[in-house]
């Protein structure tokens, strides 16, 4: 899964990009329209993935992961000017699942603001705003192309016509695609298009210290559809960071810290991308997979490898929470603990699996 991290300059994004990936990508005025993309894989922590490790001791170890973009950064257009704003987006925005944003919210005299001024809903607004003009580019030019094929009698999907004239209405009405009830055939009808503002939103803003703890502008942000706001002090994460945990764990007791910015971060990712954890393990490897929520068990195995879905019979089922109070397979299986499952069962969240199959 990869999320794509955007901002204005200034707000902090590289910063985020590199707590989260624990890279060390060059920051400031416009460093990364400079740099380029930067890329880093993130594991998503799981006491569950390392109980089962430490209960097998395996000869590898692997979490599930997250791929978090750091997209070049440029200044807002004018307002108004619709090809300037969606040409300013980068490209790579379309490829991603998830887009995140970092709004700044600090206040730093050595850091001036790009429009001389802290307001971090104005920015958020903005900044939706741009995504919301690069998509209607995009759905007017095809708009355009289903009206000239209608006019010189060409073969048109009309129901396709009326749908993009529907999310056009909607996007004008202030409304993102994600937010707009579609069904299954529409969904994929708009797929190809790579719509951004179909895609779920996070909003990182990035507090100063006194900010910490509560009374930052995530609170002010209205509930939607597909979208999490969150308070993060990037520049007081890095610090705790770099320091010993106990250490860490002292300083984030100062400022008011309950859960760690890069941990809030990847829940709220996987939250809103609905994905799901399942386990394999053995004495070779103790790993987690990413699904997302109503995949199969044939499906799921197909993660692991194409050939375990091609030759799937059934899984062997158990919960991490059971296997873990077993104290390993066989005394699960011992105790009737371990269920078995055909191809259409609903993999769960936790759900620990071993596929047979033939092929």
């Amino acid at each position: 899964m990869r999320t794509g991290i955007l901002g204005f300059p200034q707000s902090g994004k590289t910063t985020l990009f590199n707590l989260l990936a624990r890279a060390h990508a060059p920051t400031g005025a416009y460093a990364s329209a400079k740099g380029g993309v930067h890329v880093g894989t993130v594991q998503v922590p799981d006491s569950r993935l390392e109980a089962l490790r430490d209960l097998f001791h395996p000869r590898k170890y692997t979490p599930a992961r997250i791929e978090y973009v750091d997209l070049a950064g440029a200044p807002a257009a004018e307002k108004g000017k619709r090809d300037a704003a969606a040409s300013l987006l980068p490209q790579q925005i379309t490829a991603s699942d998830l887009i995140l944003v970092v709004v700044r919210a600090f206040a730093d005299e050595a850091v001036p603001h790009p429009r001389g001024s802290v307001d971090p809903l104005r920015d958020l607004r903005d900044f939706l705003d741009e995504l919301a003009l690069k998509d209607m580019a995009v759905l007017e030019g095809r708009r355009e192309r289903l009206r000239k094929a209608k006019q010189v009698g060409a073969k048109m999907d009309a129901d396709e016509l009326t749908l993009v004239e529907r999310c056009l209405d909607s996007l004008q009405d202030g409304v993102p695609l994600r937010e707009l009830a579609l069904s299954a055939d529409e969904d994929k009808a708009l797929r190809g298009f790579q719509l951004v503002t179909a895609k779920p939103l996070l909003v990182v803003f990035n507090v100063g210290e006194d900010q910490v703890g509560g009374g930052g502008p995530a609170e002010s942000v209205e509930a939607r559809p597909h979208t999490a706001a969150v308070d993060i002090c990037a520049k007081a994460e890095m610090e705790i960071a770099e320091l010993p945990p106990e250490e860490a764990r002292e300083f984030m007791e100062l400022l008011g810290i309950t859960e760690p910015g890069p941990a809030r971060v990847i829940r709220t990712t996987y939250e809103l991308l609905d994905l799901r954890s399942f386990f394999t393990v053995g004495e070779d490897e103790v790993r987690a997979w990413n699904i997302r929520r109503g995949t199969r068990a044939a499906q799921a195995a197909g993660k692991i490898h194409s050939d375990l879905e091609r030759g799937f019979i059934r899984a062997e089922v158990i919960a991490a929470k059971d296997l873990l109070e077993a104290g390993g397979l066989a005394a699960a299986k011992a105790a009737h603990r371990v269920r078995v499952e055909g191809k259409d069962y609903e993999v769960q969240d936790g759900d620990v699996l071993n596929i047979r199959f033939s092929v």
